[in-house]
């Protein structure tokens, strides 16, 4: 909010301490996909689980979902396009499988209609003048508030592993998990935006291809079934 505003404040501001992260040589041992199950069914909240689900059961990045808007998702072929593009980040799709794309038609989405229903009208009015996009943000796959999705999934997994979760393990469960059940390192690479530029292409340039289907049989037969 300030950085637009007042740039020379923000850049003091953002400049004037730095955080230290102590060193933990202590790996710390990633969730078993039985406690992940547990953690999904002590959920409380319809939209806490999708958040949950799609980052157990696809890899993606914990700031990925919320990028990712109502006219990205194909539930016919069970696909997220995430087309996200940065100079190190790189992710571009997703897959769903058929159980996660029934459940998301007949319990998510009527929720999160209800949502957007409810709230559009106060977003557009603007009481605190942060000038919201009420458009764009009414499209996204998940409007809901990110940092209480955050908070109900650490809070329940603290519970079900006794420590400190932190989202990210689910993207390094789900490499895991993957490669240990023998998916080519490619695949799973392409499948979390690892890959190169040149792995990848098909995906952004075509709405459908063979390499979409390629992958999407990798990982229906293989993916981590926490749902």
């Amino acid at each position: 909010m300030l950085k637009p505003r007042d740039p020379a404040l923000f850049s003091l501001l953002y400049s004037s301490f730095t955080v230290i992260r102590p060193k933990n040589h202590n790996k710390v041992k990633l969730p078993t996909i039985d406690q992940l199950r547990q953690i999904w069914q002590q959920l409380p909240t319809i939209e806490s689980k999708l958040y949950f689900t799609l980052l157990a059961e696809t890899g993606l990045r914990p700031s990925e979902p919320f990028l990712v808007s109502i006219d990205d998702v194909d539930l016919e072929h069970g696909v997220i396009h995430i087309s996200k593009v940065t100079e190190t980040k790189r992710a571009f799709i997703a897959f769903l499988r058929p159980e996660v794309i029934d459940w998301v038609r007949r319990e998510y989405m009527p929720i999160r209609e209800s949502l957007v229903r409810a709230k559009l009208d106060v977003i557009r009015a603007d009481y605190l003048g942060v000038r919201p996009n009420a458009e764009e943000w009414a499209k996204r796959l998940i409007p809901f508030d990110r940092d209480r999705l955050r908070r109900e999934i650490k809070d329940v997994a603290r519970q079900v592993l006794g420590r400190e979760f932190e989202l990210y393990e689910l993207r390094k469960f789900f490499a895991t998990w993957m490669v240990s059940q023998g998916v080519p390192e490619s695949i799973v690479n392409t499948l979390q935006g690892r890959a190169p530029p040149s792995e990848f292409r098909i995906l952004v340039e075509h709405y459908w291809s063979p390499r979409h289907e390629e992958l999407r049989s990798w990982y229906l037969k293989y993916a981590p079934r926490v749902f």
